[in-house]
C-alpha cells in the first residue's frame, strides 16, 4: 500500500493491542501499515476487517456464539430460506440472513439458534408459529423429523473420537473442526504433489496458518501440536486413516534400506470440492507452487524456522494459529 502522504510505499507493521467489543477486552495482533517518513498509521478495509474479526472470533468463544457457517448450516438442514428462519424464530424478517453473513447475534439470539439445531426443538417452534403457510410447515417438519431418524449420533462419535474437542478456538483457527474439508485439502495435495507423510502434514500446517494470516480463520479447523520433526495435525494418524477408509486418499507403504517405512498419499476418488470457496482454493495453490519441489528434509527445515514450533517443541504444545501472523516460509 502507498502512502497517502508520501506516495512511497509502506511497509506490513504488526503489534500487540487489546481491542474491545459489547464491553469486553481481547488481545489481538494488530496490523497496520507504517508511512516511515511521516510516522503516520494506515489500515486498508482488508487489514481494518482482519484486526476486527479476532475480536469478533474471540468474542463468539468466550460467549459460546455459532460461527456464521454454523449459524447456515443449521437453517439449510431444514430447507428454510433465511427471511422463513427468521420469522419462525421470531427476529426481524433480514436478521437471520445477516447473522449468516457475519453479523454476531445477541446472547438470547444465539441461544435460540443454538436450540433450533436440536431438530425436537426445532419441530416444536415450529408447530407454535404462523408464519409459514401450510406446505412450507409441512416440509419443514418432515425435513426434521428424517433428521431425527438419521443415525447422527455415529458420525457425532467419529468426529469426537478423531478430533476431541469440536468447539472452534485460538487452536482451530476459529473454525469448528471439519472433516470433511479437511479431507477435501488433503485429497488436492495428494493429487497435485502425491507427497510423504510428513510432507503433507507440513503442506496442511501453511494451508491453514497461511490462510488464518490472510483471512483470520483456518480452512480446516484442525489442531496442530509441535512435535520433533515440525507442526502436525493434532492425532494425523487417525484422521488420514478415516481419509483413506472414506476414499478420499490412498496411502501406499515402501520400505527403505534403513528399515524404515514411508507412507506415501495419493488422491481418492472422493473430492467434496464444493465445500471450499475462492479463497480458500486460492490459499492452497499458493502453498502448492511454493512448496511443490520441496522434499521431505527440506519441509521439515523450513517449518523449524516457524515460531509457532520453537516456541512449542519443547513441551509438544497446540500451536495458537496467532503465530500465523509470523509465518517466515510463506507469504
Amino acid at each position: 500500500m502507498k502512502s497517502p502522504i508520501t506516495g512511497k510505499e509502506m511497509q506490513l507493521q504488526c503489534e500487540k493491542r487489546k481491542l474491545s467489543f459489547r464491553k469486553e477486552a481481547f488481545d489481538v495482533v494488530y496490523q497496520y501499515y507504517l508511512c516511515e517518513d511521516s510516522g503516520e498509521r494506515f489500515e486498508d478495509d482488508h487489514l481494518m476487517d482482519l484486526n476486527l474479526n479476532q475480536v469478533y472470533d474471540q468474542y463468539r468463544v468466550k460467549n459460546n456464539i455459532p460461527f456464521a457457517e454454523e449459524i447456515r448450516n443449521i437453517r439449510k438442514q431444514y430447507g428454510l430460506s433465511g427471511t422463513k428462519m427468521s420469522l419462525v424464530l421470531g427476529f426481524g424478517v433480514n436478521q437471520y440472513r445477516e447473522y449468516e453473513k457475519g453479523d454476531i447475534p445477541s446472547l438470547s439470539n444465539a441461544r435460540l439458534i443454538q436450540l433450533v439445531a436440536n431438530p425436537e426443538e426445532f419441530i416444536k417452534l415450529v408447530q407454535l408459529t404462523d408464519q409459514l403457510d401450510e406446505r412450507e410447515r409441512e416440509r419443514c417438519l418432515s425435513n426434521a423429523r428424517l433428521l431425527l431418524l438419521r443415525d447422527e449420533a455415529k458420525k457425532v462419535d467419529i468426529e469426537q473420537h478423531l478430533w476431541g474437542n469440536l468447539q472452534a478456538d485460538a487452536f482451530t483457527g476459529f473454525r469448528k473442526p471439519d472433516l470433511h474439508r479437511f479431507f477435501a485439502v488433503l485429497h488436492f495435495f495428494a493429487e497435485k504433489t502425491t507427497p510423504w507423510k510428513v510432507k503433507m502434514n507440513k503442506l496442511l500446517f501453511y494451508a491453514d496458518f497461511l490462510h488464518f494470516k490472510r483471512h483470520g480463520h483456518s480452512i480446516t479447523g484442525a489442531r496442530y501440536i509441535a512435535i520433533q520433526m515440525g507442526p502436525v495435525p493434532d492425532n494425523f494418524d487417525g484422521l488420514f486413516n478415516e481419509a483413506r477408509l472414506q476414499g478420499y486418499i490412498s496411502i501406499k507403504y515402501q520400505t527403505f534400506g534403513n528399515g524404515n517405512v514411508g507412507e506415501q498419499f495419493f488422491a481418492g476418488k472422493e473430492k467434496a470440492e464444493d465445500l471450499l470457496n475462492e479463497e480458500e482454493w486460492s490459499t492452497l495453490k499458493k502453498v502448492y507452487e511454493a512448496f511443490s519441489d520441496a522434499d521431505t528434509a527440506q519441509m521439515i527445515g523450513i517449518t523449524h524456522h516457524e515460531k509457532g514450533w520453537l516456541e512449542n517443541e519443547q513441551e509438544n504444545r497446540l500451536i495458537d494459529y496467532r503465530y500465523g501472523f509470523e509465518l517466515k516460509g510463506i507469504e
